[in-house]
């Protein structure tokens, strides 16, 4: 009688059987799965449009629903040229209402993703811009994307809102009026932020205000 013993899938070494002393050893080779030939990703979403469009993970931490600018300083990607902005929208801005009776308050700040140190964004100004097409396009292109932008239409300084932090890093706007907006501001940091030099970091933030008071926090980790 023949006894054959099949190796277990992924075991390394094979295993030796022995009937008795007249029958010769039988070695069970080992089973190795079949390798299945790597597929490019490119080759994936290009006969599949279902699975949309390749995205760039960013390696600063990427969290779901966040985008992250690959770069802190602009990137110029059009080869000193600069992205024409869009007309500027007179029709929807002139539906805007420029005041309200609405508080945004918060704090801005950025976390050393290492050391994880805060850093305050002491004494700087900070600015609400009202979300439509054009502010949109910047957003988009200028702010993740990393492009340069054409000048803006000055007529945008009109809807703007300003304030400035404290020590603490805290701000106020007040008389705002109900809607959504860009929350902007910009912070220097150095090799507390663990950066060989000091580097401008931009942080964007939608917010939506509704009546009363709107609290924020404003804040990027970085590097």
């Amino acid at each position: 009688m023949v006894i054959t013993t099949l190796g277990l899938l992924g075991c390394a070494q094979p295993r030796t059987i022995t009937l008795n002393s007249a029958h010769r050893p039988i070695v069970a080779p080992p089973i190795t799965a079949n390798k299945r030939p790597k597929i490019k990703e490119e080759v994936l979403i290009g006969n599949n449009p279902n699975l949309g469009n390749r995205v760039d993970v960013p390696v600063n931490h990427p969290t779901l629903g966040i985008k992250v600018n690959p770069t802190h300083r602009g990137v110029d990607r059009l080869n000193g040229e600069t992205m024409e902005r869009m007309a500027f929208p007179e029709e929807e801005y002139r539906l805007l209402r420029r005041t309200g009776r609405s508080t945004v308050s918060g704090k801005v700040y950025l976390v050393n993703s290492t050391s994880e140190d805060i850093i305050l964004g002491k004494k700087i100004k900070l600015y609400l811009n009202p979300i439509t097409s054009y502010s949109r396009q910047w957003y988009e292109e200028s702010y993740l994307g990393g492009y340069k932008m054409s000048a803006v239409d000055k007529r945008l300084y009109n809807y703007l809102k300003f304030t400035s932090s404290n020590e603490s890093g805290e701000f106020d706007f007040f008389g705002i009026a109900p809607g959504d907006y860009y929350l902007i501001a910009s912070i220097s940091c150095g090799e507390e932020c663990g950066f060989d030099q000091k580097e401008k970091i931009r942080l964007v933030k939608e917010v939506h205000v509704g009546s009363g008071v709107t609290t924020v926090e404003l804040m990027k980790r970085v590097p």
